[in-house]
């Protein structure tokens, strides 16, 4: 029992429409205008307010929907007669016509409405109109109603079904199309004397073809590609051009770099449309509303934004498809000024922790070298090699202080430091200087005397030196060899260690990726190689194998 409720309550809709379009059939073919038919014609508007696609089941009448709908119904029923009955089977034609739905049973049973209907305009309505008399007509009045009853066949609704818009294009293109059947077989049937069946079967014929030729050209497999580009076009433009308003967004998203400040643009430019009276919209960071906000408004809500459209009427399927369009539109520009207001962070954070991975080595570094001098001067308890000690002071103290002052400079203005170039030989004669208590081979190969940029190579010859010394502790007979070429086309220096081998699994990603290391090698090299990039220079792992591990870094461009 519970079961059969159950679906009963599913198919009420169903019944409904069966009864409405019997009510009709009634109201037509017993006794036209008279009291009974008229009886029939308000049962059938009763039915049909229940049933109808404009108003949802739970919304409120307004006091004016229900003044003009008592007034209608009232005129109808107390004035029916052949022009009125015309007028309202077109009317009614364009509501079941108009209703846009993807279920494949919905479409049958709206078919089967809408035969029912035409049906009815075209053997009961049109023909009293013009007086002609149809042969077997009594054919006609008992095999009519049996269309109805094939709706109740059809399955019922399910749970959470919605109520779907009528869609005004399809409404006037059922309706008129309907009309100019009826009214142009009646026009040929009175110019070719012929009979009203021959007359409507050359008008079906005709206007049938038509449409499929129509149908074909605006199709993409035709070759009339002009064609189709232009109906395109107009689904496109409903209520604007849309590759004008796509243009204006454009523009505003690249005037704009804040997304808030966009997002309110654009939405300004969406009142520019016509048929939008009011806005109201909020985003996970601002809200806000413009316009007039009248009784009729549509909801968007996509994965950031929430738009409520409100306008004068209420929003037709092909209009709900375009505005949704739109709106996508906005909130695809407006999630990419989120990314790029994202990136740009990023970008930022990754600078300044690129240069305070820099400035952490080279202070590393400073502190390596203060303690190899504190070293020298720690073992001469004795004060015999005191001259050595100062010598060693004098050189390495300017140097020092020069470094460290580089590294507060960067600390103050981490991007904007000035690029501080010297001359590849007071560069060399430097370094020389800086490493004259290690046991370093220098090989030069210099044409010319071009400038480098200083704190690239400075940060290289560091890293690459520390990371030896930090293999001589296991491997305290290793030979370090410096070679420097410059000639008309390359600057190129090469640091080479006699000692072992680096790990295949660490040499691999040892300059592209941050690794751990046990050996001292990792982010060092890896800031270093990136840093290099910056000036258009390359750093390298040539050579890696027992007793020959070399790094070069090597310019892209020619010297100077």
């Amino acid at each position: 029992m519970t079961t059969f409720v159950n679906k009963l309550i599913h198919k009420k809709e169903l019944f409904i429409l069966a009864m409405m379009l019997e009510m009709l059939h009634l109201a037509i073919w017993v006794d036209f205008g008279s009291i009974v038919s008229r009886s029939f014609m308000l049962s059938h508007l009763g039915l049909f307010l229940l049933w109808q696609p404009v108003w949802r089941g739970d919304e409120k009448l307004s006091i004016e929907n229900t003044f003009l709908f008592i007034v209608f119904t009232l005129a109808l029923t107390l004035l029916l007669n052949l022009w009125l009955l015309f007028a309202w089977l077109i009317l009614l034609i364009g509501f079941i016509g108009g209703s846009v739905t993807l279920d494949k049973n919905e479409r049958n049973l709206y078919v089967f409405a809408l035969s029912f209907v035409v049906l009815e305009l075209l053997f009961a309505c049109v023909p009293e109109l013009a007086n002609v008399k149809i042969e077997q007509k009594q054919i006609f009045y008992l095999l009519l109603p049996i269309l109805p009853i094939f709706i109740l066949f059809f399955p019922g609704n399910k749970p959470g079904h919605q109520i779907q818009m009528v869609d005004f294009i399809h409404s006037i293109t059922a309706s008129m199309l309907t009309s100019l059947v009826s009214l142009g077989s009646l026009l040929i049937m009175f110019i070719n004397e012929t009979s009203y069946f021959t007359a409507l079967t050359q008008t079906s014929i005709a206007i049938g073809s038509f449409i499929i030729c129509i149908s074909w050209l605006i199709s993409s497999q035709s070759r009339f590609n002009n064609v189709t580009q232009l109906w395109s076009s107009f689904m496109l433009n409903i209520g604007t051009p849309l590759e004008q308003w796509l243009s204006e967004l454009s523009r505003f998203s690249e005037k704009q770099n804040e997304p808030e400040e966009f997002l309110e643009i654009a939405v300004n430019e969406l009142l520019t449309l016509s048929w939008i009276s009011g806005i109201r919209w909020a985003s996970m960071d601002s809200k806000g509303e413009i316009g007039e906000i009248t009784r009729h408004n549509t909801r968007f809500i996509t994965n950031n934004l929430s738009i409520d459209i409100y306008t004068n009427n209420m929003m037709g399927g092909a209009l709900y498809v375009h505005c949704n369009l739109l709106v996508q539109l906005v909130e695809n520009f407006y999630v990419a000024k989120l990314r790029e207001k994202t990136l740009t962070q990023q970008t930022h954070l990754k600078a300044i922790y690129e240069t305070g991975a820099r400035i952490t080595h080279d202070i590393k570094n400073l502190l390596q070298s203060l303690q190899a001098i504190t070293s020298i001067i720690s073992h001469d308890s004795s004060g015999s090699s005191f001259e050595v000690s100062q010598q060693v002071l004098r050189k390495q103290l300017p140097n020092l202080t020069q470094r460290l002052q580089l590294a507060l400079d960067k600390l103050q203005t981490p991007q904007d430091h000035n690029i501080e170039e010297i001359y590849l030989k007071d560069w060399l004669s430097d370094v020389k200087k800086r490493n004259s208590h290690n046991n370093i081979t220098y090989q030069e190969q210099v044409n010319g005397d071009p400038t480098i940029p200083v704190d690239l190579f400075d940060s290289v010859i560091d890293n690459l030196l520390e990371n030896i010394q930090t293999k001589q502790i296991n491997e305290p007979d290793i030979e370090v060899t410096i070679s420097v070429i410059c000639n008309e086309d390359i600057i190129c220096v090469m640091v080479c260690d006699s000692g072992s081998m680096i790990p295949d699994n660490i040499s691999r990603e040892l300059l592209t990726n941050v690794i751990n290391s046990d050996n001292g090698l990792g982010v060092g090299l890896y800031q270093a190689s990136k840093y290099a990039e910056k000036f258009d220079y390359d750093l390298k792992l040539v050579s890696n194998q027992h007793g020959r591990v070399c790094f070069e870094l090597m310019s892209n461009h020619k010297s100077d």
